[in-house]
């Protein structure tokens, strides 16, 4: 594996999990700043992408025995739902690590999971669509009709799903800032 391809997995798991944390620490009603629960994110998501690439000889291996046992309509399907999975796995850990920061209580972390993986699931489904037809259908459909370089179209592809991403982590922040505001009242159950 390529180091530029270790960096970059590295960075989108950092750029999606610091995403979802943020939205995750909102869920909690948290009153850290928004930078620490990013960064707290960040970290997870990078351990992730790194953790993961180092265990891609072994990924691979898994994914291609899959691809073996399927027939040659859902063989491609393969990659798509890893993709998810591994998504909502890096999201849920970040927002339990938030959760975990945030407030010692069950139900609290409970709720940054929930979010978090919720949000993760939906985060994960856009990019994983956008990739899989961008490397299914645009770029073959380019090399078809005689462009040789892709590498626009890909950086094209990594610009869009990050702006689909942060729109749709502002839209989930605002809606949980009005479900759960920043000063929770103190409970029973939840101190």
């Amino acid at each position: 594996m390529s180091i530029a391809i270790f960096y970059v997995s590295a960075a989108i798991w950092a750029f999606l999990c610091a995403l979802v944390a943020i939205v995750a620490g909102a869920a909690a009603g948290s009153r850290t700043s928004h930078w620490k629960r990013g960064l707290v994110g960040a970290l997870v998501g990078t351990l992730f992408g790194v953790i993961l690439s180092a265990l891609s000889t072994f990924v691979g291996e898994v994914t291609f025995f899959l691809i073996s046992l399927l027939p040659d309509p859902l063989d491609r399907l393969v990659p798509y739902f890893a993709g998810i999975l591994l998504g909502v796995v890096a999201v849920a850990l970040a927002c339990l690590v938030v959760g975990l920061l945030e407030a010692r209580s069950v139900p609290i972390v409970r709720r940054c999971v929930i979010v978090g993986a919720l949000l993760g699931l939906v985060l994960s489904i856009g990019n994983s669509t956008v990739g899989y037809t961008v490397l299914f259908v645009l770029i073959p459909a380019l090399k078809g009709a005689g462009f040789g370089s892709v590498s626009a179209v890909a950086v094209g592809s990594v610009l869009m799903i990050a702006t689909v991403d942060l729109a749709l982590a502002v839209v989930a922040f605002r809606f949980v800032r009005r479900r759960w505001p920043a000063s929770l009242p103190a409970t029973g159950a939840e101190t």
